[in-house]
């Protein structure tokens, strides 16, 4: 893993557990980050700042449409597609002090929680053989991890390993 993104996994797990942030300044707001592009190329998922909580939206490329699939008063942050599209795994802070994946039915709007440790579970991404891959400190440490949708088959990829 880059510095870079270990240090916004290290930001965003503080800001998380610091029970939130101020996203963005008066000079730079935060209004679409983390885009994700569909396994069909026709939609972009991405986070954006709604009342200072990120949102996840998803914006049509052909029609130039978007609609807010998340609402709540979480922050809902990292999107990956499914190998099918019909699902978004994402990270949220649902349970408050703690990030978990949770995934989303495109079409009916359905959140799943598929993590539920007490360490902080971020960064999802959708393998083509639908394992969720993440970040977690579960080891204390930062690690990569895999997961079914289910939230079956845990499995730590990195763990004990040396870079």
């Amino acid at each position: 893993m880059n510095g870079r993104i270990l240090g916004w996994a290290f930001l965003g797990a503080l800001c998380l557990a610091a029970a939130g942030c101020t996203l963005g300044t008066q000079t730079t707001p935060l209004t679409a980050l983390e885009p994700a592009l569909s396994p069909d190329g026709r939609r972009v998922v991405y986070e954006s700042a709604v009342d200072q909580k990120l949102k996840l939206f998803v914006r049509d490329l052909d029609s130039g449409t978007t609609q807010r699939v998340t609402d709540g008063t979480s922050d809902d942050m990292s999107p990956s597609w499914s190998p099918d599209g019909t699902q978004i795994a994402f990270a949220s802070n649902r349970e408050k002090n703690n990030v978990d994946i949770y995934t989303l039915n495109v079409a009916t709007r359905e959140v799943r929680r598929v993590t539920t440790d007490a360490a902080s579970d971020i960064y999802p991404a959708w393998s083509s053989d639908g394992r969720i891959y993440f970040t977690s400190d579960r080891s204390k440490a930062w690690e990569v991890y895999s997961i079914l949708p289910d939230g079956s088959g845990l499995v730590s990829v990195t763990a004990g390993t040396t870079p």
